[in-house]
């Protein structure tokens, strides 16, 4: 019976998904229609006035190397069009914003069928994603200008894509050519992102693509890479005179992570908004005039990242804790991460149990993959396995860890269905039928 109905059943969440999230917005309190301010809303709302993308902690502070282009641009067009912070564009937004999340959500169940998970399994995992009110806030009202849902889709994406080139065979140049279209986007977008899709078609071209064809293919994927990205890596040798990919606020983000305070921390919030006040130039008027003081704000960051780099290499046994601190705090967020900033965020205990709970089945899923040697799972890994480095080495927040969320309850899903099988398959009977299709995979 489900699999029969497979389809109409993932149509169905996805489009009450998206319905629920845009009743929520309008449903609830109006701060959600607010604009959600940020540096990205700032320069978003003056390149709508101005075309410049600036002012990214200011008024006036000045041309940003802080954001991307995709999302700023896009919400920039937006204001210019309907007003800045409009109750109009914000509408739009959202509805752009949940189509991204809803688009997602699709791409995380291909993903599961390339993964192997049954269709109980996936089709909870599902929804979960859809329905459980745990990341509405952040898909919706964060994500109308944050980057993190379109990283997220980008990353399911291209790792199911990739998972369906390595099971179909022997891969072509012009495979190549296209997927690296694609990776080369996702730099803008996120660079961890594209690092671990490019690690993936690198293991499956090692399989699938002839040795003769390596050095051409890397040649397509350079070429790929620059041309999705040489108008923004000419936009950026012409403002800041150097090369740059994406953008330049690393150093920062370095900073913030890795200082003497934060090695033993009694209080890691009080630390981390200490350490925001002390050096971020959008959170105190001292971090925005030492920033001024510089030529312009990737000379800060610059300056900022080479003064934790000689901490690190002379303290490598508290960059070591931090880094293994970080991790956890990516995978297993301890609680003051609901409430960052003491705006009082209610219902931590629940929320942290929950994601407590989805890592834990989740990494025993992988675990039971890799004991069966499942390729799909060595891929999959391989593709988280380069953003969470870059995440690790800075401070984790909730919004980062959304970039795999969605993978993890499917692969929590699956171990989970996978305990509870036999017990449901015993207690139904001749029902159980109903469950399961004779040829499980390829429906949705």
């Amino acid at each position: 019976m489900l699999g029969r109905r497979e389809r109409w059943i993932v149509a169905a969440m996805l489009v009450l998904a998206f319905v629920i999230r845009m009743a929520w917005l309008v449903l609830g309190p109006a701060s959600r229609l607010e604009p959600h301010r940020s540096e990205m809303w700032r320069v978003a709302a003056t390149f709508a006035r101005t075309g410049q993308l600036a002012d990214a902690y200011a008024p006036g502070s000045g041309v940003s190397s802080h954001v991307g282009p995709f999302n700023t641009i896009i919400e920039g067009l937006v204001y210019r069009g309907f007003g800045i912070g409009s109750l109009t564009s914000e509408m739009i937004l959202a509805v752009l914003a949940g189509g991204v999340v809803c688009t997602l959500f699709y791409l995380l169940y291909r993903l599961a069928i390339e993964l192997g998970i049954p269709l109980v399994a996936r089709l909870g995992a599902l929804a979960a994603v859809c329905f459980i009110p745990f990341n509405y806030f952040v898909e919706v009202v964060d994500f109308r200008i944050r980057e993190g849902a379109v990283a997220a889709m980008i990353l399911a994406g291209l790792v199911w894509w990739a998972l369906t080139l390595d099971r179909k065979g022997p891969l072509t140049l012009r495979q190549v050519a296209l997927f690296g279209l694609a990776a080369g986007f996702a730099f803008l977008i996120n660079p961890g992102v594209a690092l671990g899709v490019y690690a993936v078609l690198g293991l499956v071209a090692l399989r699938n693509l002839p040795f003769r064809y390596w050095v051409p293919a890397a040649a397509i994927l350079l070429v790929g890479l620059l041309a999705v990205n040489g108008a923004w890596i000419v936009r950026n040798e012409m403002v800041y005179h150097r090369f740059m990919l994406s953008r330049g606020n690393f150093g920062l983000e370095l900073a913030v992570a890795n200082h003497p305070a934060a090695v033993n921390a009694k209080d890691p919030r009080d630390v981390f908004n200490a350490r925001m006040d002390e050096i971020h130039p959008a959170f105190s008027p001292q971090a925005l005039a030492r920033l001024k003081s510089y030529p312009q704000d990737v000379d800060y960051f610059t300056a900022l990242g080479d003064e934790t780099k000689a901490w690190i290499a002379s303290h490598p046994g508290d960059f070591a804790k931090l880094t293994v601190r970080h991790l956890r705090d990516l995978y297993y967020p301890p609680a003051w991460l609901w409430d960052l900033y003491k705006t009082g965020e209610h219902g931590r205990v629940p929320k942290q149990a929950y994601v407590w709970l989805i890592t834990t089945l989740a990494l025993g899923d992988l675990a039971l993959a890799l004991f069966r040697r499942s390729r799909a799972h060595l891929l999959l890994i391989a593709a988280v396995a380069m953003p969470t480095l870059l995440y690790v080495i800075v401070q984790p927040t909730l919004r980062y860890r959304y970039l795999f969320e969605g993978i993890l309850v499917f692969l929590a899903a699956d171990l989970a269905w996978r305990l509870a099988a036999p017990i449901v398959m015993r207690l139904l009977g001749p029902r159980a039928a109903l469950l399961e299709p004779k040829a499980d995979g390829q429906a949705a």
